[in-house]
């Protein structure tokens, strides 16, 4: 029974998991380096919007302290959430501390967003590694209602059944138990098809607005589209997880897929890194009578120009057809410039999730799962 949890990292995410485990109802030990870093975390998360707590009370069920104080107290805990920078080293430098201070039979998870599972748990002793697992929530953890499970060969079948448990009826998770592969299910798919419309900007085949307009609604996807929600999860953090891949995939073939185009290193290197930023893809900026404009990124001078709206006649006609699979089909068919971006990219990624579902998953439904809880698409 997980009565209380303690979460290792109060960054944007370790923030919002144990606003999450708060919310419902239990316990959570918050810690950073610090007391005042963790103390900060808890600050930030509660002026997020949206907001991660249930009501303006519930953080009071949050606690923070600094590792050097906290960790006495991890032996408290049924279950320790590692939320910390995705580097392996400074993972595991950290995990031997909690494998110190835990007590037998409590759970350890890493929130790790594709550094293999087992390789962070190497060195710990038997009963840590029975108890250790992957928890990939997916931000913001209030909202979006996948959880990705990542067991070793190691993990026992109990600790397995009693998170997805939890994560279930007191989290209200969708939980699907993935395979240990590079960045999992959901990732790895989803930036598949994402490198390819970069190359298309890159390529000077389709503009970012014309992109963005046929990946949202027409589609089935969110109104974020694809350049919208990479801003909102960070160019940086698309650049680790492609890089991520292609260090990590075991062949030559499937490594040549998860190659970013030259413009958008430059973007990191210019700080073009998203929302957080103020500055990605897209730029909001305010005119001289108040008036507020998104402007877009031209790719070739990494400047920022007037939007403009793409002339795609066929997505008008496409939003008289309610069900979203004929919507698709019809628009998949057409002889126009939004049916030949779709033939020459859902095509390819279906293909492609069709060859590597069985390396990644247990089976098609897990994927659908992923794919609908974890990034709202509707098919």
């Amino acid at each position: 029974m997980i009565r209380s949890v303690a979460v290792l990292g109060a960054g944007v995410m370790g923030a919002q998991i144990a606003a999450h485990i708060a919310n419902a109802g239990v316990p959570a030990f918050l810690l950073d380096i610090t007391t005042e870093a963790a103390a900060e975390g808890l600050k930030r998360a509660r002026g997020l919007k949206p907001d991660p707590f249930f009501t303006p009370d519930t953080w009071k069920l949050v606690t923070t302290a600094g590792f050097d104080q906290g960790f006495a107290k991890l032996n408290e805990a049924d279950w320790i959430i590692e939320a910390i920078v995705e580097k392996l080293d400074v993972k595991r430098e950290l995990l031997a501390r909690v494998d110190k201070a835990r007590r037998p039979g409590s759970i350890v998870s890493t929130n790790t967003s594709g550094i293999p599972v087992h390789a962070i748990a190497e060195g710990r002793s038997d009963d840590f590694r029975r108890h250790w697992l992957g928890t990939h929530f997916f931000n913001p953890p209030r909202y979006l209602h996948l959880l990705e499970i990542i067991p070793t060969e190691e993990t026992s079948r109990g600790v397995i059944d009693e998170i997805s448990s939890f994560a279930d009826h007191h989290l209200g998770k969708g939980v699907v138990v993935a395979k240990d592969t590079p960045n999992f299910i959901g990732n790895h798919l989803a930036l598949a098809g994402v490198v390819h419309l970069l190359s298309l900007v890159a390529k000077g085949e389709y503009t970012i607005e014309e992109i963005d307009a046929i990946t949202g609604p027409p589609i089935g996807r969110p109104k974020s589209a694809t350049f919208r929600t990479l801003d909102l999860a960070g160019v940086d953090i698309l650049v680790h997880v492609i890089r991520n891949l292609h260090e990590r995939l075991p062949d030559e073939e499937a490594r040549a897929r998860f190659v970013l185009p030259p413009f958008v290193e430059s973007m990191i290197a210019k700080g073009l890194i998203g929302e957080k930023a103020g500055q990605g893809f897209y730029k909001r900026v305010r005119g001289a009578g108040g008036e507020s404009e998104i402007l877009t990124l031209d790719h070739e001078t990494l400047e920022y120009r007037p939007r403009k709206a793409p002339k795609l006649p066929s997505l008008d006609a496409g939003n008289a057809i309610t069900d979203t699979g004929e919507r698709i089909k019809a628009l998949f068919n057409g002889k126009d410039r939004v049916g030949q971006f779709l033939r020459s990219t859902l095509a390819p990624a279906l293909v492609y999730a069709a060859n590597v579902t069985p390396e990644i998953a247990h089976s098609p439904d897990d994927v659908d799962g992923v794919m609908g809880w974890g990034f709202c698409w509707e098919l």
